[in-house]
């Protein structure tokens, strides 16, 4: 059926450059453009994968059983709401036994500072260490003769003693100080874990896997969740190294999804620096604009230029010069006396600029009327509107022809 379609259209063709249509009135302001070879680039595709732009996998930070888990896979969540919450009575208890010592080293230094305050203002080092008997006399009496005699006689050394004294309090100060800087840390400590015991989202997105369930025991580690950004993804693909070396960041690239569309251009996003030691090949990460009709793990192909080959320049005319009937591609070439003909073509790729490569149907020199009209008929004399040279096209090469 194809071969017939293709012969009727052959036919149609025929038919209307012999019949006598030619018409004393000149179609004016047509641009006709030459048939040119043109260098094209040689496009390799590349397979790649949709992933998340940003992605991560929660694990557990502290041992304990899984007690609530919001949602599962393809929930969506806000940054900051709770995922997986682990069993934190026993981190509770703790917590309230740090109080309780944290309370015990209040009432500590408040002891200490007492003592202090008794050392400072009366000290010990003055009292005598005797009962006082005989309604205090006996006492007052070693106050008064009996300590200045032991002084002076060298027997005792009452600023030793009361510097010893001053020490003894100032320690146990001290030491109930620091039973409060203990107990401190140690609530921190438990509010830390507690703050563990907790999976939170770091971003807006979604649930991609749960890796437990509610009552497992989870150790360190484990993982528990896996959670990705929601509407934002990028391209990752494994580039040769001779393709890499031309890419640049901020570069765009065609990349061709598996839904049939046309190809979307993205934006190079990173080039990791060094090659892998087994494959030889980039990582190279493209960034999808926002609204791209894309899922992760979906296949995908990036469209590279191969700069390093050599390609046989081909012939190549606007893509605005075509024009479709019954599915068949079909050009208005001008012969030398200005007489439109209509003539089959076959296309290959797609080049640049807006052209593309002709690969049957015309040869090199050959004339082709851009965008022509819809009333267009073959065997019209037109007057033709040449379109200017393109000076970033190559010489022709005659010596080759399509």
């Amino acid at each position: 059926m194809r071969t017939l379609s293709l012969l009727a259209a052959v036919g149609l063709a025929l038919a209307v450059q012999v019949s006598p249509a030619a018409e004393p009135t000149a179609t004016p302001d047509l641009r006709i453009v030459p048939v040119e070879r043109r260098q094209a680039d040689l496009t390799v595709s590349i397979a790649a994968t949709i992933t998340p732009f940003r992605t991560v996998q929660l694990t557990a930070q502290t041992p304990g059983r899984v007690k609530h888990i919001a949602g599962r896979e393809g929930d969506a969540f806000v940054r900051g709401a709770v995922l997986i919450e682990l069993d934190d009575a026993a981190l509770l208890a703790r917590r309230e036994s740090a109080f309780a010592a944290r309370e015990s080293a209040l009432a500590a230094i408040q002891s200490a500072q007492a003592q202090y305050q008794q050392e400072l203002y009366s000290p010990r080092s003055d009292a005598v260490r005797t009962a006082p008997g005989g309604f205090g006399f006996p006492a007052m009496m070693d106050q008064m003769f009996g300590v200045p005699m032991q002084d002076a006689l060298g027997l005792r050394e009452q600023g030793v003693q009361r510097y010893t004294d001053m020490i003894d309090v100032q320690t146990r100060l001290a030491q109930a100080r620091n039973q409060l800087r203990q107990a401190d840390a140690s609530i921190r400590e438990i509010d830390a874990q507690l703050r563990d015991t907790r999976s939170v989202a770091p971003f807006d997105g979604v649930i991609d896997k749960v890796h437990v369930e509610e009552g497992d025991t989870v150790q360190p580690g484990q993982p528990l969740v896996d959670y990705s950004q929601a509407g934002l993804f990028k391209v990752e693909a494994d580039l040769p190294v001779h393709l890499a070396r031309h890419l640049m960041p901020d570069q765009a690239l065609p990349v061709r999804l598996d839904n049939g569309g046309e190809p979307v251009s993205v934006r190079v996003r990173r080039i990791h620096p060094s090659a892998d030691l087994r494959r030889h090949t980039i990582h190279v990460e493209l960034a999808l604009p926002p609204g791209a009709h894309a899922t992760a793990g979906q296949y995908a192909e990036v469209l590279v230029t191969d700069r390093g080959a050599e390609v046989t320049a081909q012939l190549a005319i606007p893509t605005s010069a075509v024009i479709r009937k019954g599915g068949m591609p079909l050009v208005f070439s001008v012969d030398e006396q200005g007489i439109a003909h209509l003539r089959v073509v076959r296309l290959g790729e797609e080049l640049a600029q807006g052209q593309v490569a002709v690969l049957s149907g015309l040869h090199e020199g050959d004339r082709v009327i851009d965008q022509p009209p819809a009333g267009l008929k073959a065997g019209r004399q037109v007057i033709a509107s040449e379109a200017p040279a393109d000076p970033a096209t190559p010489a022709p090469n005659t010596a080759n022809e399509g």
